[in-house]
């Protein structure tokens, strides 16, 4: 319960941190030698990633919801966390919003969990007041780049395509 409580805490404190922009505390919820690709390797390359990506909004504010942890042994974890996020942008001033779900690898380091993974996927994003766009729009972000790519949602479920792929369960008979 300590594990899944201090886990927990992990996904409420980098929403926080993002809302307040700050890199620091956010490059301290990962495992010193995380790997960020080309923003260079461990906590530093966390906060030059996260320094170049909230810049894209003015402010923000996530709401973390559902969170199931599975623990796979005494310093490893993994789980989903579900999120809804506003962003406000001011070039062209607009509001978005988007429906997520972090998957998360967490490692325990002395008696801490950390985040060594965070891979965010997206069921769509939702645009408010866009000038260019005339009209409210809901889209479903697809990118081969940065923290949106690869597989989105809801196919991101290892489960959902094999759901679909098969016929329903046939209902039992009814006695007479």
């Amino acid at each position: 319960m300590i594990a899944r409580d201090q886990i927990h805490q992990l996904a409420d404190r980098y929403a926080v941190a993002v809302d307040g922009k700050d890199v620091d505390s956010i490059a301290a919820l990962f495992v010193e030698d995380v790997d960020n690709g080309r923003y260079g390797p461990g906590r530093d390359g966390v906060k030059t990633f996260y320094d170049h990506v909230l810049r894209e909004f003015h402010c923000s504010m996530h709401l973390v919801a559902n969170h199931p942890i599975e623990l796979d042994d005494d310093h490893r974890a993994h789980g989903v966390v579900y999120c809804r996020a506003q962003h406000h942008v001011l070039d062209p001033e607009h509001w978005f919003d988007m429906a997520l779900a972090y998957f998360d690898t967490y490692e325990r380091v002395g008696d801490e969990w950390f985040f060594r993974r965070r891979v965010l996927k997206s069921w769509y994003r939702q645009e408010f007041g866009h000038p260019e766009h005339g009209t409210d729009r809901v889209t479903t972000p697809v990118s081969t780049e940065g923290p949106m790519r690869g597989m989105q949602l809801p196919e991101g479920f290892p489960t959902f395509e094999s759901f679909w792929a098969r016929g329903p369960r046939p209902l039992p008979e009814r006695g007479t």
